[in-house]
């Protein structure tokens, strides 16, 4: 059929056989990207149980939190609520998913209020929170951000329940 391997490499059938093995690459990639964030999604979630009491000192481990746990894996990689207990560097967050959640606040954190730039000192309890950040291995989340926002009203369409 083909007389040598240069007339093979020009050929179509060549080109098709490379367009797939791209094609193939592409997508197996793609699908390796989707079993990483899973996999630290999960492991968050998996290594949540371990750590939560850990966030309440004295009082040990709590049986409440498997209750926020019903309806899927916990969001890793960010918090939004009122701060709970601080104690810092580090706070806990309770979220509308009724799940509170450990922020570790890094040397590198911002703190914005408002337009202001502000101290990890300033933070109260019951101050409204938004952060971002990144997920650790001890089910807390490094804070690359941290809002804070007065609390959510009655005509904002939020409805968060801050505990006292």
């Amino acid at each position: 059929m083909y007389k040598n391997l240069k007339e093979f490499a020009q050929s179509k059938s060549f080109r098709g056989i490379l367009i797939g093995l791209g094609i193939a690459i592409i997508v197996l990639l793609i699908f390796q990207a989707g079993v990483a964030v899973g996999h630290r999604k999960a492991a968050f979630a998996y290594k949540f149980g371990d750590n939560y009491y850990r966030a309440f000192d004295e009082r040990g481990p709590r049986a409440s939190f498997m209750i926020g746990l019903r309806g899927g894996l916990p969001d890793a990689h960010g918090a939004a609520g009122a701060i709970v207990s601080l104690t810092l560097p580090t706070f806990v967050v309770g979220g509308p998913d009724n799940i509170e959640k450990v922020v570790m606040v890094r040397d590198d954190t911002i703190i914005r209020r408002f337009d202001e730039e502000i101290q990890s000192t300033d933070l109260t309890v019951d101050d409204f929170v938004v952060v971002l950040g990144e997920p650790n291995e001890n089910s807390q989340i490094e804070a690359k951000l941290i809002r804070v926002l007065p609390p959510p009203g009655e005509g904002s369409g939020m409805r968060i329940k801050m505990r006292r």
